[in-house]
């Protein structure tokens, strides 16, 4: 049986998908019921949503201080910091927060989290909701999240509120609602191989006897042959010798049976196309090359992390700093460590912005996590000699000065 036709027969026998289809709770054309849940069971959902969890949760994550003097520094004594870098609440790292928090971005569009403060209004911690237990509404102005076994609703300043692509603004879109048909292909395809392999549906060849057999002479038969020839790799290419007359037709995979491949490796493109997730990245190494594939790495920290990057720091800077704070004070998720390149690369790099005088020896060294040089001497910036400001180098030279008249 070919792939669609399994796909007609599951939507045609599914009387439960056929349900969930109707009504909007699930189903897909391909007669497959697909949920956050389900979507997880197709290895490229899973393996994209990884990819962008575990990307985002190892990342440093700093609050940073504007100073008067203008200068940049991070600020470790602030309660917010030990939030967000150490414990967000009793049963999470930074890490888990930061991977769940995304996954339930990948896939359900949204990820809400309860702030709760102390007597000053610090934010002491971050508690999970499960994004099928909050009901958003929009009201007199104001976003009012209602939430299960909550009796009063809460305001948008008591709720961290990750939001993925939406219409409103209010509340983001899952990409496996937008896109059921196409993750639904994905596991109808998965359930159809599994079908057809573990099932054995298509057996790998026939003998063939001029006469007829009788049912204890064709079992015996069917034995001695699978007993010489089928049984283990030590009977692989063994000649095999026929009598009275039998033949052995092999059977091949009809093209729609062989097309079935070609189906799996187009859902992987697929699904790395929604996540925008490079395929190298989960492991679909088809058209990926040594000389391309960093390259595709700065891309996806520039294009496809980056935009979640800021989604997540504006949310948490809008939310859990004071309002007397949030011109002085941020949260950064550096990207720094994944835009490094190859070491040739990054050493000329460091070499350029020496030169010029952007960076002394300390701060390239703590970019490599190295510790500072003893003294003040690594926080030097030097340039060349030869170089001066172009107003400078307008002017005239004076008498006596190098190329000057005399």
């Amino acid at each position: 049986m070919a792939l669609f036709d399994f796909l007609r027969s599951e939507k045609r026998n599914d009387g439960q998908n056929f349900i969930f289809n109707s009504l909007g709770l699930g189903g897909s054309n391909t007669g497959v019921r697909v949920d956050e849940k389900t979507a997880l069971t197709f290895s490229a959902v899973y393996a994209c949503v990884r990819v962008l969890a575990e990307s985002v949760a190892s990342l440093p994550i700093h609050v940073m201080k504007r100073e008067n003097n203008g200068n940049v520094v991070t600020d470790r004594t602030h309660p917010v910091y030990n939030l967000i870098a150490k414990r967000p609440n009793k049963i999470m790292t930074s890490y888990t927060w930061r991977n769940s928090l995304m996954a339930n971005l990948c896939l359900q569009g949204n990820s809400y989290y309860i702030i709760e403060r102390d007597s000053a209004a610090r934010p002491t911690q971050l508690i999970y909701v499960n994004p099928e237990d909050v009901d958003v509404k929009y009201t007199g102005g104001e976003v009012f999240y209602s939430i299960k076994n909550h009796e009063t609703p809460f305001t948008a300043d008591n709720i961290l509120h990750f939001m993925g692509l939406g219409y409103d603004g209010i509340k983001g879109k899952s990409v496996v609602e937008l896109h059921r048909d196409t993750i639904g292909l994905s596991i109808a395809a998965n359930k159809y191989g599994g079908s057809f392999y573990g099932n054995a549906a298509t057996p790998s060849g026939i003998l063939k006897h001029p006469g007829k057999l009788t049912q204890e002479a064709a079992e015996r038969l069917r034995n001695s042959w699978n007993n010489k020839y089928a049984n283990g790799p030590s009977n692989a290419h063994k000649t095999a010798i026929l009598e009275e007359g039998m033949e052995f037709k092999s059977i091949s995979l009809s093209p729609q049976d062989a097309d079935f491949l070609n189906t799996r490796k187009f859902q992987i493109a697929e699904i790395a196309r929604l996540f925008r997730v490079p395929p190298h990245m989960i492991q679909d190494l088809d058209r990926a090359t040594y000389s391309n594939i960093e390259q595709q790495s700065i891309d996806f920290v520039m294009h496809t992390l980056r935009p979640y990057l800021v989604n997540l720091e504006e949310e948490m800077n809008r939310k859990l700093f004071r309002e007397n704070e949030q011109d002085s004070l941020y949260i950064k998720l550096n990207v720094a460590g994944l835009l490094r390149g190859d070491s040739a690369a990054r050493a000329d790099y460091y070499r350029e912005m020496s030169s010029i005088g952007v960076l002394s020896i300390n701060e390239i060294r703590r970019l490599e996590e190295l510790n500072d040089l003893p003294g003040d001497a690594g926080d030097k910036h030097y340039y060349p000699l030869n170089f001066a400001p172009i107003t400078d180098s307008e002017q005239p030279p004076e008498d006596g000065e190098p190329n000057g008249d005399k």
